[in-house]
């Protein structure tokens, strides 16, 4: 009869020990990925419920550590995936928002309107076009070169050499 010890080197699973030794790196790989440390608390344990329900302890360890941030990235993807259209606003956020009770300025909004519009006119017509489609209208870019009779490529470099040329003029005055 064979004897039923377990094979030698491997230690029995200790699932506690698991989480003590690789919770701070998922937390981090996980903060990484979401920036937001309520949701990375809670995608974390999700990550360790899910891996302790269906770990296989004849794995090596270092098999297992490579499984547990497949489990977190899978975890993740569904974050972004289920939560796309969800925001999530931090609670410190919400208490400045509501503790501000500051008027916005509506002259100094008009300043920089009057500004802006001076310096739109200033701008070759292409470029004062390009970017009044996309920044004043928000036209997409595919939007703003079927206005323009050009394609979206040349609408990416107008836009970005009027914004330069823009900042060029800025900084002369």
């Amino acid at each position: 009869m064979r004897n039923e010890a377990p094979e030698q080197g491997r230690r029995p699973f200790d699932g506690e020990a698991l989480y003590r030794t690789h919770v701070r790196s998922l937390y981090g790989f996980i903060y990484s990925k979401v920036g937001n440390r309520e949701a990375a608390e809670d995608l974390t344990s999700d990550v360790f419920l899910r891996a302790l329900a269906h770990i296989d302890p004849s794995r090596e360890e270092h098999s297992i550590i490579a499984w547990l941030y497949r489990v977190a990235r899978n975890v993740v993807n569904d974050y972004w995936r289920v939560g796309k259209s969800a925001h999530v606003i931090a609670l410190d956020e919400v208490r400045n928002l509501r503790d501000s009770s500051v008027a916005p300025d509506i002259a100094r909004q008009d300043q920089a309107a009057r500004k802006a519009n001076e310096l739109l006119n200033m701008l070759p017509q292409n470029y004062h076009d390009v970017l009044y489609y996309r920044l004043i209208e928000g036209l997409s870019i595919s939007e703003t070169a079927a206005i323009m009779a050009t394609t979206t490529a040349n609408v990416k470099v107008m836009q970005h050499r009027a914004l330069k040329r823009a900042a060029e003029i800025r900084e002369s005055e």
